[in-house]
């Protein structure tokens, strides 16, 4: 009659090296989407919008180039019309800006005149606004 050996168990290992390895990917992809929300918020306090930049002109005149294929009569033309028409857009967007603002200046007034103090103070640090304030020298915004 043979022998039978007795089986040896093997030793636990704590985490497998897949679970660790996701553990690390889910925690890299978190890190990474906390960091660029956070550089959105700072690019945003930072470079307040103020209409189509001097470059909007030579990046859309180039894009429909790339597109359409423009001859130099053609690409000259377009220019000149996306010159004039930027410097309209630009004067339309320094006229509605303030009374956009006022508008939202006027809401979140409104909201805070329904909420209590606690409430209020919350809001202060949450509340949307179109543009972070820098005239004047006021602060910017809450985060």
């Amino acid at each position: 009659m043979s022998e039978i050996e007795p089986v040896t168990p093997v030793p636990k290992r704590g985490m497998s090296t897949k679970v660790i390895a996701a553990i690390v990917i889910v925690a890299a992809f978190l890190t990474g989407a906390l960091a660029g929300a956070i550089a959105d918020r700072v690019w945003v306090r930072t470079h307040p919008f103020r209409g189509p930049g001097p470059h909007a002109v030579e990046f859309l005149l180039n894009r429909l180039d790339s597109r359409l294929d423009l001859t130099d009569q053609q690409r000259s033309q377009i220019a000149k019309i996306l010159e004039r028409r930027h410097e309209r857009m630009n004067a339309i967007w320094a006229a509605t800006h303030p009374r956009i603002r006022a508008e939202v200046e006027q809401t979140n007034a409104e909201i805070a005149a329904v909420l209590t103090p606690e409430q209020r103070e919350k809001f202060e640090k949450l509340k949307m606004r179109l543009m972070p304030r820098r005239r004047g020298g006021e602060p910017p915004p809450h985060p």
